[in-house]
């Protein structure tokens, strides 16, 4: 007898055999919910009334019962076509209730799954461990019914599975690194960002696994997607030690003896001049300490400003709204700026500035003109916006005279 395989990570799916039917096919949405919530509680029996709440809530039906009957008998007509030995029923019922048939040969990707887990907790050593991590990331083709994970019964079980993969593919990738398997470690994350996008851990690893095998371009590139996935698509931070791998990835990789014409070439080409200079966190950092040396010799005022976007009752925006504004506020910022003055993103909804050779008395012109520039050009973005400024460098005590 062939073994039933059942598939609920990712796309819904049963086989029996050459026999495959999945939730694609033009059958009533209550029907796949019937089913797939009693192959989810395969352990145990489900009344009558779990399954008529399950499917109609607190609406109200002239007949549940029936309804439940009716949506059973579609169900079981359905599943004859998997081709089971005759007399054979995949849904049982019995005293009022429903329970998936253990009997059958079966075999469900969640519940190996969770064996592959607890099997790695007790493994014996670290390449055992690791085979079973693999062995569980290679079965998760995606979150628990992702076509169905915002319905109330599926979310809690999708997030339970969701956060368990994260932490083997987190535990998977370090492993990997640590040994140098590059090429393993990036096929792992190449997989996991199909599935979870926003996790600066697989991003920091896949970057470092890049740079560590002389992939500098296509570290920095990914660096770059990941920046504006995070800030400007999604108004999120990502983590202080991905921002940091800025430095690395900037570093360039030609041979030591380059061509100075070509060396110039490229120096030149990297800005056009026109609007203040935008660069990354990192960057940004190492502008202002070279600035605070030549401020203190020079003894020339520099300010340092930060800018925040808040909703109009000073509250956090949403991200849809926030990407809109942070979009046109870089734009204000650098038309308002001049071109040696240097600014950055440094969360989801702010931007700090370093103004050169500028009093506060001017830093203060120069935020209030940014204000209502904003203002005047984008008058229904609905936000407000605030701003700190203070002398960049720390003022140290001057011994008395």
């Amino acid at each position: 007898m062939e073994k039933l395989k059942i598939n609920m990570l990712g796309d819904f799916s049963m086989s029996y055999g050459e026999n495959v039917i999945t939730e694609q096919s033009k059958r009533s949405r209550k029907m796949w919910t019937l089913l797939q919530f009693m192959i989810a509680n395969h352990n145990r029996e489900i009344s009558q009334n779990e399954l008529i709440s399950l499917l109609w809530g607190d609406k109200e039906s002239d007949n549940p019962v029936g309804a439940l009957k009716t949506s059973l008998h579609r169900l079981r007509a359905c599943l004859d076509g998997l081709g089971l030995p005759d007399g054979v029923e995949i849904i049982i019922n019995s005293m009022g209730t429903y329970s998936l048939n253990n009997r059958i040969d079966c075999s469900i990707d969640f519940d190996e799954f969770d064996v592959l887990y607890k099997k790695s907790m007790l493994a014996q050593s670290e390449k055992e461990k690791t085979n079973l991590y693999l062995a569980a990331i290679d079965l998760y083709k995606g979150d628990f019914l992702s076509r169905s994970r915002s319905e109330s019964w599926v979310t809690p079980i999708n997030n339970y599975y969701h956060s368990l993969y994260l932490r083997i593919v987190h535990d998977t990738i370090e492993i990997l690194y640590r040994h140098k398997y590059y090429t393993e470690l990036m096929t792992v994350c190449q997989k996991a960002f199909e599935i979870e996008k926003l996790d600066d851990r697989i991003h920091l690893y896949y970057v470092r696994a890049l740079l560590d095998t002389g992939e500098t371009a296509a570290a920095k590139k990914h660096y770059t997607y990941v920046m504006d996935l995070f800030y400007n698509k999604n108004g999120i931070n990502p983590s202080p030690e991905f921002v940091a791998l800025y430095e690395k990835t900037v570093k360039d990789d030609n041979a030591y003896n380059a061509d100075f014409g070509v060396l110039k070439g490229q120096l030149d080409s990297i800005d056009d001049g026109i609007g203040a200079y935008y660069c990354e966190f990192a960057f940004f950092k190492h502008v202002y300490q070279l600035e605070i040396r030549d401020a203190v010799r020079s003894g020339r005022p520099t300010n340092l400003c930060l800018l925040t976007a808040v909703s109009k009752s000073q509250e956090e925006l949403e991200t849809k709204q926030l990407n809109r504004i942070m979009t046109k506020l870089s734009d204000c910022i650098s038309t308002s700026l001049r071109s040696r003055d240097v600014y950055s993103r440094y969360g989801a909804s702010q931007f700090v500035m370093l103004l050169t050779n500028t009093t506060k008395e001017q830093a203060a012109m120069v935020l209030d003109r940014i204000l209502k520039r904003f203002k005047r050009d984008n008058p229904k973005l609905g936000c407000t916006l605030l701003y700190k400024f203070d002398r960049a460098g720390k003022t140290e005590p001057r011994e008395p005279k």
